[in-house]
């Protein structure tokens, strides 16, 4: 007996001591780990634990887009892409009871959804995109919830709104952030719009909630970051009349397209940059790329005798003419086996000795002929490459063409003429409104641009390229044209008006020369013609209506435009009667 129990009191000890030490074996590796980590590693861990707590923030909102007076033009906001996992819901149930749950909150029929749900083939189902943030926080995942439904994924992401719908869509441009396209200012602002804020690190515990520490600003820890923001010289009351009124001018006559621009020739500065027709951005996707893109700065097109400006002007400060020059206006003209005749010819055949206010008035194109043929070829060229002719002035706005000039060594006779009241050349009707702008800005030619708060002041351009007093005899003698034709042309309360008509034909598409039929119907003036402080160009292309001219159907529409641009900028009148002068 006695001997059983001491065999029994050995095992006991020996198991005891093995316990023993595997515990203190344990323990010590467990303390030297916990030394290691604490000690050796602890700052490693620290950096790691506090990088496991920081969220990189992939939602962030581009920066807003206003108008000149704060109006928003467009803005990022919250949306909700929703997705399916068809391994994570039962086969003969989820489907029904998902596309139950979903169909009246994402306004698709439950069949619709019932069939996309049961594309058990696929791991991931597309179900809805760019769902309203209210509808799926306030609805969808309340009920997503209280029926316990499985295999549902919501991606949070930001979405570019224009809560202006159609104002300024042109100027705006859209986004697509899935392609990365962009148009508008939505593409040259690209550098501000997308430069996110340098801000501190926040930090989130495990359930996602932030981690406030002293220094915590709740803004930006709650909130989305966001771009910079772009404000545009674009005056919203200017740009809605500007659009309001030429979608009336174009649809009465039946016209293909039009445009008003409307800048402030003292700065560069556009007000208003309106197309017809016109596009939602928020909906880009549902209009053709002809509508979409901006063919003010795209497209060219003879502008016939608005042209007769930049020919007079150059003329003048060239020295080729002066201010009480006679030109021998014999109605028609030929050159080179061409004949040139006036718009007028048949009403009259043979004016005589003109001026310059008569040739403005009538729109002679035998005076403008002889007037550019007076020129050296070399001068002419030079001062139409001054003008902008030829070349792209260099406006914020993608797509800009630099129109047609051409060289001075395929000038011969008939196309230096010819380009004297504006054909032989094309240009576009931004490039028509900067080179006039120049006149009106005392012969300082500037950049036209729709971005206000311009970064690269390098990227607003002055060059002086005619004299003061040569400028003055321009506006003068275009004032008094004015003045003197027909009742309604040009004028309204208030302000002198300083402009041109054109009517000019469009080139043949399908070959050289041309249409006997369609026109472009444009006029440009700026006011008060004693100190400018607007200048409108207005092009319409193929008016349909009967007597569609430049003086019918261009004018009364930069009447209507310029009355309200008058209003919104408080101009200064300068009208005072002929009687009175």
């Amino acid at each position: 007996m006695k001997s059983f129990l001491n065999i029994n009191l050995k095992k006991y000890n020996f198991r005891a001591i093995f316990i023993q030490v595997l515990l203190f074996a344990l323990a010590g590796i467990i303390v030297l780990k916990l030394g290691f980590h604490q000690i050796l590693q602890s700052g490693e861990l620290r950096q790691k634990a506090s990088l496991n707590r920081r969220s990189d923030r992939d939602l962030y909102f581009r920066g807003e887009i206003f108008d000149r007076n704060g109006i928003r033009l467009a803005g990022d906001t919250t949306v909700y892409d929703i997705y399916a996992h068809p391994r994570y819901y039962v086969r003969d149930k989820g489907p029904k009871v998902i596309a139950e749950a979903l169909s009246k909150h994402l306004n698709q029929p439950e069949w619709f959804l019932r069939n996309k749900l049961s594309k058990y083939e696929y791991s991931t189902i597309s179900l809805a995109k760019n769902v309203n943030l209210n509808i799926v926080e306030q609805n969808i995942k309340p009920e997503i919830s209280r029926q316990k439904i499985r295999g549902l994924d919501f991606v949070k992401k930001s979405k570019r709104i224009y809560p202006q719908e159609n104002l300024a869509s042109h100027i705006l441009g859209y986004i697509n952030f899935e392609a990365d396209l962009a148009a508008g200012v939505e593409s040259t602002g690209e550098q501000n719009l997308a430069s996110l804020p340098k801000t501190s690190s926040v930090e989130y515990d495990g359930r996602g909630n932030v981690i406030y520490e002293l220094n915590t600003d709740p803004k930006i820890a709650t909130e989305p970051l966001k771009g910079s923001k772009l404000v545009l010289t674009i005056d919203s009351a200017i740009q809605h009349t500007a659009e309001t009124e030429l979608a009336k001018v174009a649809r009465k006559t039946g016209a293909d397209r039009g445009t008003v621009i409307v800048m402030n020739p003292g700065n560069g500065e556009i007000l208003g940059f309106a197309l017809y027709p016109t596009y939602d951005p928020n909906r880009y996707n549902l209009f053709s790329p002809s509508v979409i893109k901006n063919w003010a700065l795209s497209d060219v097109y003879p502008p016939g005798s608005t042209f007769k400006l930049l020919t007079i002007a150059a003329a003048l400060e060239t020295g080729a003419i002066t201010e009480n020059e006679k030109i021998d206006d014999t109605g028609k003209i030929e050159v080179q086996g061409w004949e040139i005749r006036n718009h007028d010819y048949y009403k009259n055949p043979d004016p005589g000795l003109i001026g310059l206010e008569y040739l403005f008035r009538h729109s002679s194109n035998v005076g403008s002929l002889k007037v550019a043929l007076k020129m050296s070829p070399y001068d002419h060229y030079r001062m139409l490459n001054l003008f902008g002719i030829g070349v792209k002035t260099g406006i914020d706005l993608p797509g800009e063409s630099a129109g047609i000039l051409p060289g001075i060594e395929k000038w011969d006779k008939i196309t230096q003429g010819s380009i004297g009241y504006g054909y032989s050349i094309a240009t576009t009707p931004i490039q028509m409104a900067a080179a006039v702008g120049a006149i009106a800005n005392n012969g300082v030619w500037i950049t036209p641009h729709v971005i206000k708060n311009h970064n690269d002041p390098e990227k607003i351009k002055k060059l002086r390229i005619l004299s003061e007093k040569n400028c003055k005899i321009i506006t003068e003698l275009l004032a008094k044209s004015i003045e003197k034709g027909t009742p309604d042309a040009g004028k309204f309360p208030k302000y002198l008006v300083a402009g041109k008509t054109g009517t000019s034909k469009k080139p043949n598409p399908n070959g050289p020369g041309y249409s006997s039929k369609e026109v472009y119907a444009s006029f440009i003036g700026y006011f008060p013609a004693s100190n400018p402080g607007a200048l409108i160009m207005v092009v319409i292309d193929n008016p349909k209506s009967k007597n569609a001219w430049g003086s019918t159907v261009a004018e009364p529409l930069f009447n209507s435009v310029a009355i309200e641009v008058g209003r919104v900028l408080n101009l200064k009148s300068d009208y005072v009667k002929s009687s009175q002068r």
